[in-house]
């Protein structure tokens, strides 16, 4: 649950951008997993600039933080742009980047096989990904997009978005994205594999015209997909 508000910069600045601030909270693992039982809290915050055109380039960059409380507590920021082309056909190609901007080190506890709590301290930081996408708009407002890409760590990145309008103020929103790990499943690599899928309703008070089609946020507020975390050994 969150939302995801965008302003222009025109009138403030006299500029030809726009302003996006969003919030997503997620809860999973609701009964727990084999090495903790603690349900697993996230909090997503994603804010930045962007411009966004009828044809020609398109860019933005937002900074994204994420607060986790599970099996331990975690405060991670990445950095997320995109410089994209749209043509006169609306189709639009363009590339994306998620650079993490700092490391950590947190205290985590699991339950091992013999339900003892083992306590440790683990490095974490945020994966670097980037992508090529294509992008493409739906009748009534809706758009799909598609993605390929890698990450610092060499695997491999797939995944897609979806929306579809369903009334003037409402939209289905789903999207998939797959970490393929470089390691390969010989090498125990398909521990470190990584995926996301989602699935939510989108309500916009003002309707597909409501701050207009220039202030519309450019960027989605990041999730599991968009925010990814590497365990450091």
């Amino acid at each position: 649950e969150g939302f995801n508000r965008g302003k222009s910069m025109n009138r403030l600045l006299g500029l030809d951008m726009a302003t996006q601030f969003g919030v997503r909270g997620t809860q999973n693992n609701l009964s727990g997993t084999a090495f903790t039982t603690d349900t697993r809290h996230q909090v997503f915050v994603t804010a930045g600039v962007f411009r966004r055109v009828d044809y020609g380039v398109q860019y933005g960059l937002v900074l994204d933080y994420l607060n986790q409380d599970w099996y331990f507590q975690s405060n991670s920021l990445q950095l997320r742009g995109e410089l994209s082309w749209r043509t006169r056909e609306c189709d639009t190609y363009g590339f994306q980047f998620m650079a993490g901007v700092r490391e950590e080190t947190v205290s985590a506890s699991i339950i091992d096989e013999t339900g003892t709590t083992l306590s440790a301290d683990v490095g974490l930081k945020p994966t670097d990904q980037y992508r090529f996408f294509y992008r493409r708009p739906l009748a009534r407002n809706g758009e799909y997009d598609m993605m390929v890409g890698w990450t610092d760590n060499k695997d491999g990145l797939l995944g897609a978005n979806f929306t579809m309008t369903l009334s003037h103020h409402c939209s289905l929103r789903s999207g998939v994205t797959y970490l393929i790990p470089y390691e390969g499943k010989n090498s125990g690599g398909y521990e470190q594999e990584n995926w996301n899928i989602s699935v939510g309703l989108v309500y916009r008070p003002g309707g597909p015209r409501g701050c207009g089609r220039y202030c519309r946020p450019l960027f989605d507020v990041a999730d599991n997909g968009t925010f990814m975390l590497d365990i450091l050994n």
